[in-house]
């Protein structure tokens, strides 16, 4: 397919929204717990939204007749080495994110040729800057995820959604496990797990760095969370020894997280004790405190590469409804030689 690649402005919105609202609209139907929502798809807000970003670099490509065939929008990310968003992405990168991106699909399945076109574009302009890591976020949709990987992107992480219902079957007990609600007096508690759960990160095959800066500020970060009753989190002990942990959060409603949906952000178990049922215990307890706090859904995120995280979630129900893809390119890249 021949297309013309353009810089997109404000006048070009309404044709690049349509083509997101009917992309979204598609994928509703085919994840799990979205083709029920109501409402209509994201469309002009989510993509203005995504174009306000500073310094946000955006194309859009026109076929042979005029038609908008397809659009390409990433948002520099710059991280200092104390920001807790450091421990899972790149300190300066750049994100196509939710509403970032949308192709024209049909018969033939997604045109991969517009998509090299658009990302060539942006990309040749970000590793101008330097930016040599690039993410995308985009619903769980395999053909677009498979347009995506062979353009030279991986499978980063994963964000999956389970429904909470009232208590049903209950897993088995550990013994001598005990759970408890955490508070406020627990922050040297949650705060030493999180780290220890962030720094398992550093191993194989997950290999993400975890600077010590972003480390320190994460040991203080649930501390409003602690005392928000909003949120939940629970402590594990066992024999006087604590063993495991787990934090919710109320989920932000989006893309692809509905209303009503709480979100998973902390989960550890020591190393020692992990194969004995210990999360799907502290997840048990949880859930049923979602459930009665009025939480209908819960969402969790987790590394692709992870040998713990990425069987485990899946086996205790959580479905994906979401990818972040990652290309790295070569550092030596849009560095300019000395004369």
């Amino acid at each position: 397919m021949t297309v013309a690649i353009a810089p997109l402005t404000t006048e070009h919105v309404p044709e690049a929204a349509a083509l997101l609202g009917r992309w979204y609209a598609r994928t509703r139907k085919a994840l799990p717990h979205q083709s029920g929502r109501t409402g209509a798809p994201p469309g002009e807000e989510l993509l203005g939204k995504v174009l306000a970003g500073p310094g946000v670099e955006a194309v859009l490509a026109r076929g042979g007749d005029g038609t908008v065939t397809g659009y390409l929008a990433a948002t520099p990310l710059d991280l200092g080495d104390d920001d807790r968003a450091v421990l899972r992405a790149h300190p300066r990168s750049a994100l196509v994110s939710y509403g970032g991106h949308a192709l024209r699909g049909g018969r033939d399945g997604v045109p991969e040729d517009v998509l090299r076109g658009l990302y060539a574009a942006v990309a040749a302009r970000l590793v101008a800057e330097r930016r040599h890591v690039h993410y995308v976020d985009l619903p769980a949709d395999e053909a677009v995820a498979a347009a995506w990987f062979r353009t030279g992107f991986g499978l980063e992480r994963v964000r999956g959604l389970m429904a909470v219902r009232p208590r049903g079957r209950q897993p088995r007990g550990v013994d001598a496990l005990s759970v408890r609600r955490a508070g406020p007096g627990d922050l040297d508690r949650i705060g030493r797990m999180a780290v220890e759960a962030a720094r398992a990160d550093r191993g194989t095959a997950v290999f993400r760095p975890q600077p010590e800066g972003a480390l320190a500020t994460l040991r203080t970060h649930y501390a409003d969370t602690l005392a928000d009753a909003r949120c939940g989190a629970w402590v594990a002990a066992r024999r006087g020894e604590e063993v495991g942990m787990v934090v919710l959060t109320p989920a932000a409603p989006g893309p692809v997280v509905p209303d009503g949906c709480v979100e998973l952000v902390e989960a550890y178990v020591t190393q020692a004790a992990r194969g004995e049922g210990i999360s799907r215990v502290l997840l048990a307890t949880a859930l049923a405190w979602a459930y009665d706090s009025g939480y209908r859904y819960i969402t969790a995120s987790w590394p692709a590469g992870s040998p713990v995280s990425a069987g485990h979630w899946p086996a205790v129900g959580f479905r994906p409804v979401a990818y972040r893809l990652q290309r790295v390119l070569d550092p030596r890249m849009g560095v300019t030689p000395h004369r």
